[in-house]
């Protein structure tokens, strides 16, 4: 009986650690994107990038949450730090 119930726990577990820990690389790199690429000055394009990390942070972890398996929302997560850091890094200032 244990050993149904415990899949259950570990999937939920996984869940809220991507939610919580997993997104927020996503919302940091998320909001740098939106201060590069905005077309504004620069001061107010980093005054609107860090000031909307906090809730992009909110709706990706209640995104994080919906996912099916916690496997998935790490996968999720995982592959939007990555593009998020490649257009980071990779278009010039």
């Amino acid at each position: 009986m244990t050993d149904r119930v415990w899949p259950g726990y570990r999937d939920a577990a996984l869940r809220v650690v991507a939610a919580l820990v997993g997104t927020l690389p996503v919302a940091v790199l998320g909001s740098v994107c939106l201060a590069k690429l905005l077309p504004f000055d620069e001061a107010t394009r980093v005054a609107l990038g860090f000031t909307l990390a906090i809730p992009l942070w909110v709706a990706l972890m209640s995104f994080a949450f919906l996912t099916r398996s916690g496997w998935r929302a790490w996968a999720w997560c995982l592959v939007a730090t990555l593009l998020l850091g490649l257009i980071t890094h990779g278009i010039p200032q």
